[in-house]
């Protein structure tokens, strides 16, 4: 019950679109413009960098401020990391499938940079790195996020088996399972741009405002 719980409370906050907030606060609904989903890259691509930036930060945010305040209320418990856990995998899913949004939301990716955060901030660095190689190199974005969700459940499992995580062995399992479903999900959530990227008709990524790349 605590699980779903903290569950409950992460979908909550996953459910407050940011993107699309920012759009209305400037009169424009990112949903009819550009790709029309509600993310980062969209955002960025619609309204510029500096709303694109922040909407990064908020989205991350929706992962990491409801699991601290979980984590404050289950202090000293041994199942602290584990609920903390829950609340930030609650917030992911609640972006990709807000009922703010008629369940129409983003692809989770800044997100779950909020769940490496709380979880494996061990692997945040090396996961930035991934990203940022990929795009650098073939300005795909959509491929930096597909490569990050492909490698992030491998990247927790030996975080968790070297021991760099709050999570016990005992609560391995499951945790390492909820990661691949992480990592699953977003990869499923970008099933259109890995068949643009195959067909070569992906939009690469560029700086310049309101530009017609999608993702």
């Amino acid at each position: 019950m605590l699980r779903l719980l903290a569950f409950i409370i992460g979908y909550a906050f996953g459910n407050i679109p940011s993107g699309y907030m920012m759009g209305r606060a400037k009169h424009v609904d990112i949903t009819k413009q550009g790709s029309g989903n509600i993310g980062t890259t969209n955002t960025l691509r619609v309204l510029g960098n500096l709303d694109g930036a922040l909407c990064l930060v908020f989205d991350c945010l929706k992962g990491v401020i409801p699991a601290l305040i979980i984590g404050a209320v289950f202090k000293g418990s041994d199942m602290r990391a584990v609920y903390m856990f829950y609340t930030a995998f609650g917030a992911v899913i609640g972006h990709d499938f807000p009922i703010t949004m008629k369940f129409r939301g983003g692809k989770g990716i800044a997100t779950s940079l909020g769940l490496f955060i709380i979880a494996y901030p061990i692997i945040v660095a090396p996961q930035i790195a991934v990203f940022l190689i990929a795009v650098i190199i073939t300005r795909y974005v959509s491929l930096g996020s597909v490569l990050c969700a492909a490698t992030f459940p491998f990247m927790a499992w030996a975080a968790i088996v070297t021991g760099h995580t709050d999570f016990t062995m005992a609560q391995a399992p499951e945790i390492i399972a909820l990661s691949f479903v992480v990592g699953v999900l977003a990869i499923i959530r970008h099933r259109s741009n890995i068949k643009r990227l195959a067909t070569h008709t992906e939009n690469k990524f560029s700086f310049h405002h309101k530009s017609k790349e999608g993702k």
